[in-house]
């Protein structure tokens, strides 16, 4: 097996996500009054605390209790679940190409998600995750992309020159703050692109 490790994000890399959808559904359980259409009309309140669950600072239940409260959300927590699972859809040709990496490279997740997200993917899709000798998830490492500290915890935990991972993300910042430790980062746009990029870094498909 390589030296090499290659380490993806989730969201927009391997699973295409759509907010919208959640917005969707979740007004049939808004007053009139309250409904919102549009992702960008929640408050930074909700952001904010999005953002806090996917650091592992509050509870699953936690986080529908306040999302709720915010959003004048009637519905139950199950319901909720359902709701905010229902975002995902599986990018197959980035998952071929990770399989054709698989048993050759040591393959790594590195996401910004939390308890919810997570155990619904892993679930639903085991064939997917069983590709991955490790997972990093900011929820269980209390940390989120961008902050360097978690990509040198993912340098520790490896224990290798930074310049001998790949990283793919689909945002700039994460990446930039990726490359600032040494590692070798690129923005993933589509998969055509990544085995550009891979292959740039001398990894073979």
């Amino acid at each position: 097996m390589s030296d090499k490790i290659i380490i993806f994000d989730l969201g927009n890399v391997i699973f295409k996500f759509d907010l919208f959808r959640f917005i969707k559904l979740y007004i049939k359980k808004v007053p009139d009054d309250k409904k919102i259409t549009d992702f960008n009309a929640l408050s930074p309140n909700c952001l904010k605390t999005a953002q806090v669950y996917e650091t592992g600072d509050i509870s699953s239940l936690d986080f529908y209790d306040q999302l709720a409260k915010e959003m004048h959300y009637t519905g139950t927590y199950n319901e909720f679940a359902v709701v905010w699972n229902n975002i995902f859809e599986l990018i197959p040709e980035t998952v071929d190409v990770i399989a054709s990496l698989s048993g050759r490279y040591h393959l790594g997740i590195l996401s910004n998600t939390n308890e919810l997200h997570f155990n619904f993917l892993k679930e639903r899709y085991p064939q997917v995750f069983s590709l991955f000798d490790k997972i990093f998830l900011s929820y269980e490492m209390r940390l989120r992309k961008p902050d360097r500290e978690i990509f040198e915890n993912v340098i520790k935990h490896y224990n290798v020159l930074p310049s001998k991972i790949f990283f793919s993300d689909d945002l700039e910042r994460n990446i930039h703050a990726a490359q600032e430790t040494g590692i070798k980062a690129y923005v993933y746009t589509n998969t055509m692109e990544l085995v550009k990029q891979l292959k740039q870094e001398q990894i073979e498909i």
